[in-house]
């Protein structure tokens, strides 16, 4: 899951790293956090975020596809949807500078 989670393109010399950090991951926290994580269910939350919220969306994600952030974004009051150029589900692994890019734009 970690080469698809991160998708490093041109960082191939940290996968290894990446990899080995999900693999030595406590098994009863990994399945707990799968738990929570695929099993529930918060789309009615999203109208009650009160705060400004950015929403980083990168182009190719197995785990949240565009749609995904798309939908939060159009159900997040005030919210601010990026589309990125980076590829995977952590941007601030695979494209750590347009990242914080977008976090100072916003901020």
């Amino acid at each position: 899951m970690a080469p698809g989670r991160s998708r490093l393109r041109g960082r191939v010399q940290d996968r290894p790293a990446l990899t080995n950090s999900f693999c030595r991951t406590d098994p009863d926290i990994a399945r707990r956090f799968a738990t929570v994580t695929f099993m529930s269910d918060n789309r009615a939350d999203l109208s009650r975020v009160p705060v400004r919220s950015l929403i980083l969306q990168c182009s190719d994600d197995v785990i949240a596809p565009v749609e995904v952030g798309k939908y939060v974004h159009e159900n997040v009051p005030g919210s601010e949807l990026v589309l990125m150029r980076a590829t995977g589900h952590c941007p601030n692994l695979s494209a750590p500078e347009e990242t914080i890019s977008a976090i100072k734009k916003f901020l």
